[in-house]
């Protein structure tokens, strides 16, 4: 009898124990809370981004007094019809901001984003319906999806 109350008293701390680590987590706290919700920017402005090197500072200017400071990490042209940029943010807390440049058939599309999975905003490139683009914040959770299982 002492022996089926000890076996059932360990399978019910290993069952009691698993439950108690998938808690769902805290939400995040917000890395842009005083950027506005969308931040307009011209294709010239995205197109002169490609022009920096790997290891060069930069700071790119949009519209709404919004400024990006950093150091690009890589440039990178994977085909002859699409490079990539990244630029690490000290000032948003190492941030890194991807942007993809795209050309098809003479046509340049421009993909970004200004993430960091340690917050619960981001900021990510579109385009409009009026064919300008914009840095819109976005709910990182669109993004990532909690692993609970």
């Amino acid at each position: 009898m002492k022996y089926l109350t000890t076996m059932c008293l360990v399978l019910l701390t290993l069952y009691a124990v698993p439950a108690h680590a998938q808690k769902p987590t805290a939400s995040r706290s917000s890395l842009f809370p005083n950027v506005p919700e969308n931040i307009n920017c011209t294709e010239a402005q995205l197109d002169r981004i490609f022009n920096y090197l790997q290891g060069q500072n930069v700071s790119l200017a949009f519209a709404n007094n919004f400024t990006l400071s950093g150091s690009v990490t890589s440039n990178l042209v994977k085909y002859s019809n699409l490079q990539t940029i990244v630029i690490k943010l000290p000032a948003f807390s190492n941030t890194l901001f991807s942007l993809s440049k795209q050309t098809d058939n003479n046509q340049i599309t421009f993909v970004g984003r200004v993430f960091n999975p340690a917050y619960g905003d981001a900021l990510e490139l579109k385009r409009n319906e009026n064919g300008d683009y914009q840095l819109i914040k976005i709910d990182a959770k669109n993004i990532l999806v909690d692993c609970i299982q």
